[in-house]
């Protein structure tokens, strides 16, 4: 139902040329727009086989079907206050698998194997198992790294070398729990302290914590060679951990060293975190 208005405002004519009343509380018909969009789109449904058959769509104009000059007077107006010129219709059904983006066939398998091979120089499978070797090296390194940490940590604590390698050894040992109050783990704290204090070049603890911070960083303070000496011996054993488990030296020492920074940095920052970054890093 489309209406038109007089120069005074009075309605003075109708006409059925939009199938939709335009007259708000018309019932059933409610408000302006009410039952404008003669497109009806299906929704997508899914088969029982598995697949889905989805609606094809283009946009097609709509004709308002009002002479010229005769919209200019409605529009914009409660009787009209905004005509969908274009509107999405269906033009039909498609079957989407989804199954078939998930399958190759032997053949297209065989030649991605053969593009990945000419790419590389090395087939999917040996890439693939060299990518999880390296990983477990890496994750193993983490571990020996903590070790290492630990084995620095009671050194500055004063432990002796003896007691900080059972504190090395403790750092990865799951049945260490059970014995936490002893000579090595007590070593391991007071160094950690050491770190965590900020002590600067005269003894004094810095009186914020971003003395703190720039404390930790300085090497010439206690608290710096403290972290760094720490922070060296856990690269030392991720170092010879991944070394031992077959990773190429240059590989093992760069990613040894990248965690090695990272880790002096979040102590620095976080004392005592430098061992749940250092780990993190391994997977970036």
């Amino acid at each position: 139902m489309a209406v038109v208005v007089g120069d005074d405002g009075r309605l003075i004519a109708t006409s059925n040329v939009l199938n939709s009343g335009l007259i708000p509380n018309l019932s059933p018909n409610i408000g302006a727009l009410a039952n404008v969009g003669t497109s009806v789109i299906d929704k997508p449904v899914t088969n029982e086989d598995g697949t889905i058959t989805l609606p094809t769509i283009e946009l097609a104009s709509r004709d308002p079907g009002l002479d010229i000059g005769v919209m200019q007077k409605i529009y914009g107006t409660k009787y009209m206050p905004m005509f969908q010129f274009i509107e999405a219709q269906q033009t039909g059904t498609m079957t989407y698998d989804p199954s078939e983006d998930l399958n190759m066939t032997a053949e297209e398998m065989d030649k991605v194997r053969e593009e990945f091979g000419e790419e590389f120089g090395v087939s999917p499978e040996s890439a693939l198992q060299a990518q999880m070797e390296r990983a477990s090296q890496k994750v193993a390194g983490a571990a020996g790294a903590a070790a290492g940490g630990a084995f620095g940590s009671a050194l500055v604590g004063g432990a002796t070398v003896e007691n900080a390698a059972k504190a090395g050894f403790g750092a990865v040992n799951p049945l260490n729990f059970l014995n936490k109050n002893n000579v090595p783990q007590q070593a391991v704290q007071t160094g950690r302290s050491l770190i965590a204090t900020g002590a600067g070049i005269d003894g004094a603890t810095a009186a914020n914590y971003g003395g703190r911070v720039m404390n930790r960083l300085n090497f010439g303070t206690e608290a710096g060679a403290a972290n760094l000496k720490v922070t060296g011996y856990a690269a030392g054993a991720d170092f010879i951990t991944q070394v031992a488990l077959g990773a190429d030296p240059m590989d093992a020492a760069k990613d040894a060293g990248k965690t090695a920074v990272l880790s002096y940095l979040a102590n620095a920052i976080i004392p005592g975190s430098g061992p749940i970054v250092g780990l993190l890093s391994k997977f970036f």
